[in-house]
């Protein structure tokens, strides 16, 4: 921190400590924090002592990307500044390597538009670094045509393009896209199988495949490949399971996105996986007094996140004991409690750790920066809410988060509107969409369940597993069979207690010969008797379990 507290200082003071500074060579193979905190780094692998013997959470170390091969055809697109709304760099694949003019076509679409929509507000790097990956590796090649080829279709038919010529040109770029995975799904069964396989291409593909399988709609299908990605990260954790992984080094970034889509399937009502990140155990050691970037604070909060998340799922569901990692605590309220409290604690110390860091730590001309703390508090506040209430058994609790609720909204609203030029349909990261449908959820201020409403309509198409239509129309149902139970009362008053209804389950039925989905939820009768529902209704099953 000294450093940064260092930069306003006059330049000829900063001149003479130049002068006087015996001259070095820097270090280019310390970890990530160290490299932003311009310290020097003991290298411990696979977190640094010091980071970690200071509270902080050390990111890991970058392995720098394949070299590509010289060649005339290739070229830096946009050799100048990178636009203030992203880091990436974009590059142009050799002809040698795209074998058709479709797959040119659809490569540059992804490369030059959708690149810039589909990434998220964080490890905006990896793109870069994944367009690179794409000239080496056949399977990430194939996977990446196919994921973009599919997004060109989401897009297309988001737009209402819906004439016989389209709707032609959809087909075609669905069957390019079977073509493709099939083509990325044989190379990697073959890097599979090899003597020693290349753990980032492998795992790369994986990555790619899972967004693809979720362009799909299948989002089982997705699972399987996050489960399998997440199960080569576990044999990559523990060197004597495999010399021949143990051996590798990989990237950080590409950890962080297994880890945060496993945590999306998580927030999203999936079962949680068997694996626990080593950053979810960091997280139980206690948060950094500050942090020393945007990235730092978002690695330490999603830590948190995934605690939480795997915490309440033992809690609320009896099956997801194994795989919460609190087997002794779901059946002991008095330490379930404890260790309620003791997130509770750390979540707070995440608020003041931000509040207590540097204010230059989070100014950057990096448009995604600012979006991407936003983005941050948006999910720290309902988490929190979460917390608070989970041994709460009214329903009326909620109506003194009023004014935390419309915090979120506040924060959702600003991030939305700073990034409507972006023009996002699909966004693969963690959004807006899960905060907002939580305030749906838990609040029953009518005028702040329709700003909810209001701002979900804005939010891109998809965010990850999210489906925005699908979110919009479960929403507008949790307010219609509450608001049924109003009868009489204005809607500026609290909604009756036992209007309200929880702990909401879907499950497909079939209903009159036709695909229905049943919700199953509770509520309080008037004689404060806890009571069973059910409602068919045409709804979307894929909203999963909700919490």
């Amino acid at each position: 921190m000294a450093s940064l507290a260092r930069l306003d200082e006059p330049v000829r003071a900063k001149s003479h400590r130049a002068n006087t500074k015996r001259s070095h060579s820097k270090s280019r193979t310390g970890c990530r924090v160290c490299k932003i905190r311009r310290v020097k780094c003991d290298e411990t692998r696979p977190f640094c002592q010091r980071c970690t013997s200071t509270g902080r959470t050390c990111e890991g170390y970058s392995v720098p990307p394949p070299r590509l091969p010289p060649s005339p055809e290739s070229h830096w697109l946009a050799p100048g500044p990178a636009p203030t709304s992203t880091s990436l760099t974009l590059h142009r694949l050799s002809p040698v390597v795209l074998d058709n003019n479709a797959e040119r076509r659809i490569f540059g679409f992804m490369r030059e538009r959708a690149i810039y929509d589909v990434s998220g507000y964080f490890e905006s790097e990896f793109w870069d670094w994944l367009l690179r990956v794409s000239h080496t590796e056949p399977a990430v090649r194939h996977a990446l045509l196919g994921l973009s080829s599919l997004c060109e279709t989401y897009e297309e038919a988001s737009r209402g393009r819906g004439s016989a010529t389209a709707a032609g040109d959809e087909y075609a770029r669905v069957q390019f896209a079977m073509r493709q995975y099939n083509k990325a799904v044989g190379h990697l069964t073959s890097s599979l199988s090899a003597s020693k396989p290349q753990l980032e291409a492998i795992l790369t593909s994986c990555l790619v495949l899972v967004w693809l399988e979720f362009m799909r709609n299948d989002l089982d299908a997705g699972l399987r490949h996050l489960r399998s990605g997440l199960k080569i990260l576990d044999d990559f954790r523990q060197p004597g399971k495999s010399s021949a992984l143990s051996s590798q080094l990989i990237d950080t970034s590409l950890i962080r996105l297994f880890e945060r889509l496993e945590l999306q399937a998580t927030i999203y009502g999936r079962p949680s996986f068997d694996f626990v990140p080593k950053q979810g155990e960091k997280a139980q050691s206690g948060v950094p007094a500050s942090f020393s970037s945007p990235e730092e604070a978002r690695l330490s909060l999603h830590a948190l996140l995934g605690s939480v998340f795997r915490f309440i799922r033992g809690i609320s569901h009896p099956d997801a004991k194994r795989h919460s990692g609190l087997e002794p605590l779901v059946d002991r309220l008095g330490l379930a409690e404890a260790k309620c409290r003791s997130l509770l604690q750390q979540l707070r110390s995440w608020d003041e750790a931000v509040r207590h860091s540097p204010a230059a730590t989070f100014k950057s001309p990096n448009a995604r920066q600012p979006a991407a703390m936003c983005l941050l508090h948006i999910y720290h506040r309902p988490i929190t809410i979460a917390l608070e209430t989970l041994f709460s058994q009214s329903q009326m609790v909620y109506d003194g988060y009023d004014g935390c609720f419309e915090q979120i909204l506040t924060l959702a609203e600003q991030l939305i509107r700073n990034s409507q030029h972006m023009q996002r349909i699909i966004f693969f990261d963690m959004g807006v969409m899960a905060p907002l449908f939580f305030v749906v959820l838990k609040c029953r201020n009518l005028a702040l369940r329709r700003k909810a409403l209001a701002l979900l309509a804005l939010a891109p198409c998809r965010e990850g597993m999210w489906y925005r239509q699908d979110v919009i129309d479960y929403a507008n149902w949790k307010i219609g069979i509450e608001e049924r139970g109003r009868a009489g009362l204005r809607e500026t008053e609290p909604l009756p207690e036992e209007a309200r209804v929880w702990n909401e389950r879907m499950t497909e039925v079939v209903f009159d010969g036709q695909q229905k989905t049943a919700i199953s939820f509770q509520w309080r009768g008037p004689d404060g008797i806890v009571q069973y529902g059910e409602e068919i209704t045409d709804l979307s099953s894929r909203m999963g379990q909700l919490i």
